[in-house]
């Protein structure tokens, strides 16, 4: 289970984006756009900008229909809680 620490929403709909980091410091990113979930995780250390739009995929799934670009918080946390624990 990968532990999230802190996470912001940097974009509503089209796509409806979060940025934060992971419980031991790495980037996380995830997007949803097209109706396709994607989540990535970036390296351990690395600080730069786009570290976790840079980083390993840990989650691909389509959702929703090639037209879908918004996802609720809820949804997110529902959707991902498996193998994500949001805060």
């Amino acid at each position: 289970m990968i532990g999230v620490k802190e996470i912001k929403q940097t974009c509503e709909a089209c796509p409806s984006q979060w940025e934060g980091y992971t419980d031991d410091d790495r980037s996380i990113f995830v997007r949803y756009r097209w109706g396709f979930l994607s989540v990535r995780i970036g390296s351990p250390g690395d600080k730069s900008e786009f570290a976790g739009v840079r980083g390993k995929e840990i989650l691909n799934e389509q959702l929703g229909d090639s037209y879908d670009g918004f996802l609720s918080y809820e949804d997110l946390a529902k959707t991902t809680s498996q193998i994500i624990q949001f805060p």
